[in-house]
């Protein structure tokens, strides 16, 4: 099968793909609408059963630039800080967090949401950081 010849496809849902299906070696789980490379036997038969639709190879995309990564303090995030600042630190990361998930359930189905989830990720890992 390594010569197998491969196709692309965009899943009209979110799903993992079997690993023996992907020719990989884990489950590949992809989004909607995310181009993905399958053995042709079963890009053809996910098109066929509805659950895909054949599409291009994605276009290489620039490097995006990334963000620095968060330096972590050796010191606790509330040291010396008073009581009123830590409830308000709190608030604001728990508000960001909500916010974050409603913009991921604002995209809607059908969409990429790559963005929307890697924000909800960030904002829930400060949230957790400060609840310490």
């Amino acid at each position: 099968m390594a010569n197998a010849k491969k196709k692309w496809v965009a899943f009209k849902g979110n799903l993992t793909i079997p690993a023996d299906m992907a020719g990989e070696e884990k489950d590949v789980k992809v989004q909607v609408g995310e181009p993905v490379q399958v053995p042709a036997f079963y890009a053809d038969s996910v098109v066929q059963d509805g659950i895909a639709e054949h599409c291009e190879a994605p276009e290489a995309k620039p490097a995006a630039k990334k963000k620095p990564a968060a330096k972590k303090n050796s010191e606790p995030i509330f040291e010396g800080k008073t009581t009123a600042t830590k409830a308000g630190m709190l608030k604001a990361a728990e508000q960001s967090v909500v916010e974050a998930q409603a913009a991921l359930d604002a995209v809607g189905l059908g969409k990429p949401a790559g963005d929307e989830i890697a924000a909800l990720k960030v904002a829930k890992e400060a949230f957790e950081a400060l609840q310490g």
